[in-house]
């Protein structure tokens, strides 16, 4: 009885929905498409590793390695609201390096490239800032409200964020560095240090070593065996799993990248 009460109040409010010259529903789609309309699936050839990708998701995938590195039809999972989030993000950081430029004697440099040969990397570090008398390296992320209250509480930073920044500091041979957040509903910042300790150069450590024996791999056309199943959330959004479930089950087996131990990080 009560349900049918409620559908019949909820289908009245609908047919009393104002009408006007527009179909804002339809206004809405159209806007929504925009964002994904030139996001189309395409043929790529990875010749590096991308650390933005190493930090999330398929990245510690071996077998997505090998199979980017021979090359594959990527498919672009993203939908409206993704296309948006990025383009957001990517003006976000445009805004940021500019009032930080706009600081006498802060900003060194922004977007630049930051690249390795063992193993083959490459990449772009957000930021460097003259501080304290040394070049610090910064990465800025943004996040809704709710991550960024979450790291604020924590003091921590979001791990796939410091697996892309530990990269970079490797790379660079830096020790300290600093993740910059800004809150998407407020335009808050919060910032956070980084410092290496013995367990985040052990990590880091043999995190290129498993960078130099995925590459192997594909280097000696031995491909790793499956370490998901199907189903799982990271097969599920991986751009090449087409070609994952046809190029066969694989002779070589490598674990996937170890995660980083949030206990241990910031000892």
């Amino acid at each position: 009885m009560a349900k049918n009460l409620l559908n019949q109040v909820m289908l009245k409010g609908a047919s009393d929905k104002k009408k006007t010259f527009l179909d804002t529903d339809e206004l809405i789609q159209k806007i929504q498409h925009g964002y994904i309309i030139n996001r189309v699936d395409k043929h790529q050839q990875k010749k590096t590793f991308a650390p933005s990708t190493i930090a999330f998701s398929h990245g510690e995938c071996p077998r997505y390695w090998y199979i980017a590195f021979e090359g594959a039809t990527f498919t672009d999972n993203a939908d409206a609201y993704g296309a948006a989030n990025m383009t957001a993000g990517t003006k976000s950081h445009e805004r940021i390096q500019a009032a930080m430029a706009s600081v006498p004697d802060l900003l060194v440099d922004s977007e630049f490239k930051i690249t390795s040969q063992d193993p083959p990397i490459f990449g772009y570090g957000d930021v460097i800032l003259k501080w304290g008398g040394e070049d610090l390296l910064g990465e800025i992320k943004t996040m809704p409200n709710e991550g960024f209250e979450y790291r604020k509480a924590a003091g921590k930073p979001k791990i796939g964020h410091l697996v892309q920044l530990l990269i970079y500091m490797k790379i660079l041979g830096r020790e300290r560095a600093v993740l910059i957040y800004e809150n998407k509903n407020n335009h808050e910042l919060l910032v956070l240090p980084v410092v290496l300790n013995d367990y985040l150069k052990g990590w880091v450590d043999n995190t290129f070593d498993w960078m130099r024996e995925v590459r192997s791999a594909w280097e000696n056309k031995t491909l790793p065996t499956k370490n998901y199943r199907s189903n799982s959330k990271i097969c599920k959004t991986c751009p090449v799993r087409a070609t994952c479930n046809i190029a066969g089950p694989g002779t070589l087996q490598i674990k996937s990248m170890e995660p980083i131990n949030e206990a241990l990080s910031m000892v």
